[in-house]
């Protein structure tokens, strides 16, 4: 990379910087209630919000082989293929999708009405892309869950769990890669955001869903408009 390079990338970062300034950034890993949190902020204060969840499934649509090679990878294979690869494997594909993501989850948000806050919800937000773009450290949050509290909630989300347990040859070794896969990328977030002296919500059980939206509407000083 040379000097103009740097240059050219400094100022892309900054004047993402300033028309991003509206957004407030909650990121982490699943099954820690991150979306729970955000429908009670909603309630609370007069805000726009943003789940890289529902855009997922667009963005996916949108991958080409070409520019997003693990996104468009992941998203062509069945259930089976997909959770019965190496943990490490699985942890590392997670990493590089929301990687390849990320500038269409930019896109999005500048497509978005900046006369209100919006808050940016989902595991794709991750600490280093988000650092990077920051424009105040307090308008960001990571919620992670403790290894114990995703191992015995995440499998009682829903329905559609079982659903997809069900088209795996050995169910149980693929709950456990899935599993062992979130425990990883857990750790990988919650490290990396406290390298970048980010804030890291661990969630276990032991606050309710109320308890946990007022630390993080403390962590981005909004006040309750209702």
């Amino acid at each position: 990379m040379n000097a103009q390079e740097t240059l050219q990338r400094t100022q892309e970062t900054e004047t993402l910087a300033r028309k991003l300034a509206h957004v407030y950034w909650i990121g982490g890993s699943p099954c820690s209630g991150k979306s729970s949190i955000v429908s009670r902020l909603q309630e609370q204060a007069n805000l726009v919000t943003y789940s890289c969840d529902e855009a997922f499934g667009r963005h996916a649509q949108a991958a080409e082989r070409d520019t997003a090679p693990t996104l468009f990878k992941v998203t062509h294979m069945d259930w089976e293929t997909l959770w019965m690869r190496p943990v490490e494997t699985l942890f590392q594909d997670e990493v590089q999708v929301y990687r390849e993501e990320w500038r269409l989850i930019v896109d999005d948000l500048l497509a978005l009405p900046s006369d209100r806050p919006i808050v940016a919800e989902g595991a794709a937000l991750m600490p280093g892309l988000v650092h990077g773009i920051l424009s105040d450290p307090r308008q960001a949050i990571w919620v992670v869950p403790s290894e114990t509290f995703q191992r015995e909630i995440y499998p009682k989300r829903g329905d559609w769990v079982d659903e997809i347990l069900s088209q795996c040859s050995q169910p149980e070794q693929a709950l456990r890669n899935w599993m062992d896969r979130d425990v990883a990328f857990a750790r990988h977030v919650s490290a990396r955001a406290r390298d970048l002296a980010l804030a890291v919500l661990t969630v276990d059980g032991s606050r309710s869903i109320d308890e946990n939206a007022t630390i993080v509407a403390a962590q981005f000083a909004f006040k309750d408009t209702r």
